[in-house]
């Protein structure tokens, strides 16, 4: 096998893999957030601004994310979904950390960090 086609199929399984993250995120993003409202109501105060910080990223994720799909016909929605997806994944990585060190999250109706 050259070193052409070895870059040529690295770059195949690439985008296979990220289609796939895409998929399950659309799989698995609805069915956390169905869970999510289901067990606020029985869960600890810690959990319940952890459950809220998460359904809300959910929610203005998907807003952000059709602002950015409608925008992207004017091609400064490719920079919004860029914007969009480093914004869901910083809030996503921020309810980890505080959740590991047993901290509530502060401000879970926040629409930033």
């Amino acid at each position: 096998m050259t070193e052409n086609t070895y870059t040529v199929k690295l770059a195949e399984n690439n985008k296979m893999l990220g289609y796939l993250a895409g998929f399950l995120m659309i799989v698995f993003a609805p069915a956390a957030v169905i869970l999510s409202y289901i067990d606020r109501s029985k869960a600890s105060p810690l959990l319940v601004s952890h459950y809220n910080y998460l359904i809300g990223t959910f929610w203005k994720g998907l807003l952000f994310g059709v602002i950015s799909m409608v925008l992207t016909f004017f091609v400064i929605g490719i920079f919004l979904w860029f914007a969009t997806s480093i914004w869901y994944l910083a809030r996503c990585i921020k309810s980890l950390v505080y959740l590991h060190r047993d901290q509530p999250i502060s401000a879970p109706g926040t629409w930033l960090f």
